[in-house]
């Protein structure tokens, strides 16, 4: 005989089997075209909140990549949620939202376009707070796109947030993301006899700017490309001709430590490093020249790394 409650176990078990394509089939929607058309609805409703905070607008020169890996599209991802939940506190004191950890394995746009919708909620409790009730629309504009597409959007939106936030990301900041990406170099190269996993830094120099510290970092993410295909993993390429005005800021600086963070933890993984304790105190005033120093270490690591693979 079929109880009341067997009935209602098949009721419920038949109804989800009904949502579960429509489920399916949303998330397989959420592919690079529609991460794409999600970041420049962002990128529009932050346009809104930076007219009506008048702040400057952010017109500085484009990173020039290509081939961005999806690894390296979430860090950035990742990224733009710090700095939308920072503008979200600011402006209507909201508390932030999680981005987790980085998810293990393969990277899917799915899981970029979740980033992107947190950020778009938080850029919605700002431009609330202050009185902006008008939503751009959400257009899907291309068919299909790579992940540099949606970078190319994503990292506008992050320099034009570093413009609007009450404390913009600084040289401490830079200082911390170039720390994460020591670590990961020096557990590769302990796995190397006769290594040193974390060098001395290079004499100093002088004192240096953020342009420093940004042409610096290039240079290190040139020799994580050349090291790359070594390891087998798939990194972005960085042209040669880079434009570095003098008014870069450590926010520029911070997007390519971002890269470095995500492509040598990559390494570090598909190379099954055992994590290494590294300990790098950060001095008590990190100013560019500090952060310059630092970047030293990584390159003399990553060119060390370069000869031993």
């Amino acid at each position: 005989m079929t109880t009341p409650k067997t009935m209602l176990r098949c009721f419920l078990r038949a109804a989800l089997l009904m949502l579960l394509p429509a489920a399916a089939a949303h998330a397989q929607d959420r592919d690079n075209a529609a991460a794409y058309a999600l970041a420049n609805q962002v990128a529009d409703e932050l346009e809104l909140v930076r007219e009506r905070m008048g702040r400057p607008f952010d017109d500085s020169p484009r990173l020039p990549v290509s081939a961005v890996s999806e690894l390296e599209l979430y860090y950035q991802t990742q990224s733009m949620l710090r700095k939308a939940n920072q503008l979200a506190q600011d402006l209507a004191g909201a508390a932030p939202r999680s981005p987790g950890p980085v998810p293990s394995g393969e990277i899917s746009s799915a899981e970029v376009y979740a980033l992107l919708e947190d950020s778009l909620a938080q850029i919605r409790v700002a431009a609330e707070a202050i009185g902006i009730t008008e939503r751009a629309t959400f257009e899907q504009r291309v068919t299909s796109i790579a992940a540099t597409g949606v970078f190319l959007v994503v990292i506008d939106i992050n320099r034009q947030l570093n413009q609007m936030l009450r404390v913009p990301i600084g040289n401490t900041e830079v200082f911390e993301e170039v720390s994460a990406a020591i670590t990961s170099a020096a557990s590769l190269l302990a796995t190397y006899p006769g290594t040193t996993p974390v060098p001395e830094s290079p004499p100093f120099d002088g004192y240096k700017r953020p342009a420093d510290v940004y042409q610096l970092l290039t240079e290190c993410m040139d020799a994580v490309i050349r090291v790359a295909p070594k390891v087998g993993v798939p990194v972005m390429g960085l042209s040669a001709r880079r434009n570095v005005p003098d008014d870069t800021e450590p926010g520029h600086a911070y997007d390519i430590a971002r890269f470095l963070v995500a492509d040598l933890a990559a390494f570090a993984e598909a190379r099954d490093a055992p994590r290494l304790r590294v300990t790098l105190p950060t001095p008590k005033h990190v100013f560019p020249t500090e952060v310059y120093a630092h970047a030293g270490i990584l390159l003399r690591q990553l060119e060390e790394l370069e000869r031993r693979l």
